[in-house]
């Protein structure tokens, strides 16, 4: 094994050694400290000068004997003349401020809600789509930033009461629902769907399907081929609460999911015809213009063959196309004050619910002409137009038509 050819330094390993040294260093620094007049000059100015004087004499005593480095460490020798030249010097220790900075606001942190500038009104009802829309084009609101909460799934049936500006649509969209399960589960609407009133209750089923009260002579057999679904279907849906023998109660109510009937919708629009056309009036294009601004409140389903557009009340009502005035006032029905535009090619156009009319019946009208403004007439939760497309006797989807 090859010997290292470094030569350290001998180490000195005795205490005494170490002692002496340290002993040696103190009372030179002590020395030369108190050599250093301008310091001792402006230390003894300051107010704790006395208990200053009286460390130093303490640290030179104490190490000439060695009583106070037996009974301290060093260290802490160190430590106390750190402090005594720290004072001598005046030197400022910088306060720390312990106050923790307010927060920064969230909309201070890029999570700001967007305003879109436009003259439509703000929807009302924050259920179902709020569809903006102007008179060639769709819009849609900006998002803003929230927090979606999920929902645990509900498997009970509720009671909703009716709300301003609300309609069957809009409330099933509210609870994740197709229009016609709302529709199908309160009888009282069921064949006139808008003529909700605000107050009114409705029964909310939990899920998609048919709310049914069992009558004589009802089996799960009939339900399942009446209404198209299995008999699986109905008995397993637990709160039902059926278990073989799977005998129905009358008046007993259960929920029959994904159950589907027939939707007859009313052709209700009575007429008080002119006659015939007047002299020289237009004929429509078929290309119909949206007749007015807001937001899409309700879409055309099976019970309600038209769409309704909100806005607030005095907004302008325009024609959809080149036409003459065939019916213009005051349905007693629920319609309330409403014009009728026949367009000589087969198709009509229904405006309901306005504020004012301000066409009379035979009047030729151009597309795009102020007929009327936006009004609460009738049965209407809210001012909103009730606009249809009616061709040939049949309403169609006024949204396949609008440019």
């Amino acid at each position: 094994m090859l010997g290292s050819k470094t030569e350290l330094p001998a180490q000195e390993h005795s205490s005494v050694t170490i002692w002496a040294r340290g002993r040696q260093r103190v009372v030179s620094f002590v020395d030369r400290l108190g050599g250093q007049d301008n310091i001792l000059q402006r230390a003894r100015q300051l107010p704790i000068w006395p208990q200053v004087a009286r460390l130093l004499r303490g640290i030179r005593a104490g190490v000439g004997d060695g009583s106070l480095l037996h009974r301290y460490a060093l260290h802490l020798v160190v430590v106390f003349l750190a402090v005594a030249v720290v004072t001598i010097s005046q030197i400022t220790i910088p306060e720390v401020d312990l106050v923790l900075p307010a927060p920064t606001p969230p909309s201070e942190l890029g999570t700001q809600s967007v305003t879109v500038p436009m003259t439509n009104s703000v929807p009302v009802t924050n259920r179902g789509v709020n569809r903006l829309i102007s008179s060639n084009t769709l819009r849609f609101p900006a998002p803003v930033p929230h927090t979606t909460i999920a929902e645990r799934e509900r498997m009970q049936v509720i009671t909703y009461t009716v709300q301003p500006n609300d309609n069957v649509w809009v409330i099933a969209q509210g609870f994740g629902l197709k229009a016609e399960t709302v529709l199908w589960a309160n009888p009282q609407v069921e064949k006139l769907p808008d003529l909700l009133s605000v107050g009114q209750k409705l029964i909310i089923p939990p899920l998609d399907g048919i709310y049914y009260t069992i009558s004589a002579g009802d089996t799960l057999e009939k339900l399942a081929k009446n209404y198209q679904i299995t008999v699986d279907k109905i008995v397993s849906f637990k709160p039902n609460g059926l278990v073989e023998p799977y005998t129905l109660i009358p008046g007993q109510k259960i929920m029959l999911p994904d159950g589907r009937k027939k939707v007859v919708p009313t052709n209700y629009y009575p007429m008080t015809f002119v006659g015939r056309a007047p002299k020289g009036a237009p004929t429509g294009s078929g290309r119909f213009a949206w007749p007015t601004h807001g937001y899409l409140s309700q879409r055309y389903w099976s019970g309600h063959l038209g769409i309704d557009i909100a806005n607030s009340k005095g907004t302008p009502i325009l024609a959809a196309d080149d036409g003459y005035v065939r019916l213009a006032g005051r349905d007693t029905y629920g319609y309330g004050n409403q014009v009728v535009i026949d367009h000589g090619n087969g198709y009509l156009t229904r405006y309901a619910h306005l504020e004012k009319v301000l066409v009379k019946a035979g009047d030729t009208v151009k597309k795009n002409q102020k007929i009327g403004t936006m009004g609460n007439t009738g049965r209407s939760t809210g001012p909103h137009l009730h606009f249809e497309i009616i061709y040939d006797g049949s309403r169609r989807n006024p949204q396949g038509f609008l440019r």
